[in-house]
């Protein structure tokens, strides 16, 4: 093994020294205070509402059951309130991934960390250490480290070693203690802020002043949390270069950075060929992103957009700087995914992996899979030369850009009321779309009838009217925003670039308003 003498020795009773690429910032036991004093006062901001309702019976009448009966209220009130963290991640036992286990077993010891609860998989090309339950939970706190499947396929063994050695070295130095204050501060300031601008016109006087402050503590506490998160990550980078090399964990994150970076770029486009093959999504998903970087190896262009990839004020440092600090060129590194024997997915996970993939995949669930066969069947058809393109995805006003924020809020409502109201024309999509979307919308057992109706409005949308059998949701597991995600392919397949869609849903054992039901009678339908 190669040691790197980076000694940076967090605390919390102390500022972290400074080390190659790290800034020393705010000392973490100040960060601690101001994270627990934002937390109490937001907690303080969001149950003030609720004292005032469960204990004034009890100022009034000053009565014990009253008073009883409010402090129990509230409580129950302040337990309900508190923020939580729910992912896609499913646990791993040791029966089904042992050597997994073992090995990480053996490396927990070696590096000082204490044992994990478990492993969990997840679909992401990413890692993690997440300690369950921390805060105020009845129950004890888990530490679950928490691995990507394409992560896995990915790597081989010696750069999935370090990349595990650092999410173990966050668990060893317990990163998790502050870092658990900072997330969930920052992370309800910031739901409140957003609450209070998505519908400011309607937020009481005391919505509108916790989002002020919000504005006024988030960009400071931001960025102290975030410098101490990066010395963190230096931390946990020179554990990992203990145990396994700087070369290997600078080929993960390297790899990992690159294969992230082509996967943003391919996030508005599809393999279409093989949504027209098959109506079931591929299995194989977790090995697309080796399969691209052996078909295109990374460039020197890429390599050095991922060197540069992470902006100095984040929660991780630039790549570059990791790469200074653990004393490695990134350009000189060698970034050939691995072959599948030499993977650590197979030497690790072995025939388990075929089945955590169909579990794990992004058409795992019942309403993606319907995504799927719905988009495969509007396709089924079309020609070649009148093949749609995937559109973009529309994209949304920056978070700090109120008035675009409102401007969309009211384009939305206004063709909402549009619907409501009947004030729809005939749909003018060309005949092979609107049988593409025919064709889809008969794959959705739980669509019983549908139309389509142009909306006037701008930018032009076109509104599908849908009638749902409640029985047949149930049936298969599907909520009604479900419903509507397994028309989202389909739709920016079809429809193009410059349209906007929207959806109008009703069950089958309810009735539609007047008008837009005098509108419905007298247009042909698209199902039913």
């Amino acid at each position: 093994m190669s040691d790197i003498d980076i000694d940076i020795d967090i605390d919390i009773d102390g500022a972290a020294p400074a080390a190659h690429g790290t800034e020393t910032g705010i000392a973490p036991v100040w960060l601690a205070l101001a994270a627990l004093a934002a937390s109490f006062f937001h907690q303080l901001m969001l149950l003030m509402p609720a004292a005032l309702v469960t204990l004034a019976p009890a100022a009034v009448f000053d009565n014990w059951l009253f008073w009883g009966a409010g402090v129990l209220g509230f409580v129950l009130m302040a337990w309900l309130a508190q923020p939580s963290r729910h992912g896609s991640t499913q646990h791993l036992s040791r029966e089904q991934a042992p050597r997994l286990y073992a090995r990480v077993d053996e490396m927990t010891d070696a590096i000082g960390a204490p044992r994990l609860h478990a492993i969990a998989i997840d679909n992401s090309i990413n890692a993690g250490a997440l300690e369950e339950n921390r805060g105020v939970s009845l129950r004890p706190t888990r530490r679950v480290l928490i691995l990507g499947l394409p992560l896995l396929r990915l790597l081989d063994t010696a750069a999935a070693e370090a990349v595990i050695a650092h999410e173990l070295g966050h668990f060893s130095r317990r990163h998790g203690r502050l870092g658990h204050w900072l997330y969930r501060t920052r992370a309800a300031w910031t739901a409140w802020a957003a609450s209070v601008r998505e519908d400011e016109d309607d937020s009481s006087p005391w919505d509108r002043a916790g989002a002020n402050f919000a504005e006024l503590f988030l960009p400071w506490f931001s960025r102290a949390s975030e410098a101490h998160s990066r010395r963190c990550e230096f931390e946990a980078d020179a554990l990992a270069a203990q145990w396994a090399s700087p070369e290997a964990l600078a080929r993960a994150l390297l790899l990992i950075e690159i294969a992230v970076m082509r996967q943003g770029d391919a996030s508005t486009t599809l393999d279409l060929d093989a949504l027209r093959a098959s109506a079931e999504p591929p299995a194989q998903w977790a090995d697309e992103p080796v399969q691209e970087l052996i078909a295109r190896p990374p460039t020197p262009e890429e390599i050095a957009e991922a060197l540069r990839h992470r902006q100095p004020q984040g929660s991780h440092p630039p790549h570059r700087q990791r790469m200074e600090a653990l004393g490695v060129a990134g350009e000189s590194l060698n970034l050939r995914p691995p072959a599948w024997e030499e993977s650590a997915a197979a030497q690790w996970m072995g025939g388990v992996w075929p089945e955590l993939c169909q579990a794990q995949g992004p058409w795992a669930g019942a309403a993606e899979r319907l995504s799927w066969a719905m988009a495969h069947a509007a396709l089924v058809g079309l020609d070649a030369d009148s093949q749609p393109v995937l559109s973009e995805l529309p994209e949304l006003p920056e978070s700090s850009d109120e008035a675009a924020w409102r401007r969309l809020h009211r384009r939305q409502a206004q063709a909402q009321a549009a619907i409501e109201h009947g004030r729809v024309q005939p749909c003018d999509l060309a005949p092979s779309q609107i049988e593409a979307l025919r064709r889809a919308v008969s794959v959705n057992s739980t669509i019983v009838q549908a139309w389509l109706f142009d909306v006037p409005v701008e930018p032009s949308t076109v509104a599908i009217v849908l009638r749902i059998d409640p029985e047949r949701m149930i049936a298969m597991k599907l909520s009604l925003e479900q419903v509507a995600t397994t028309l989202a392919l389909t739709m920016r397949l079809v429809l193009p670039t410059e349209r906007d869609w929207m959806p109008r849903f009703s069950y089958m054992t309810e009735g539609l308003p007047p008008e837009l039901q005098a509108r419905v009678d007298a247009t042909p339908r698209l199902k039913g």
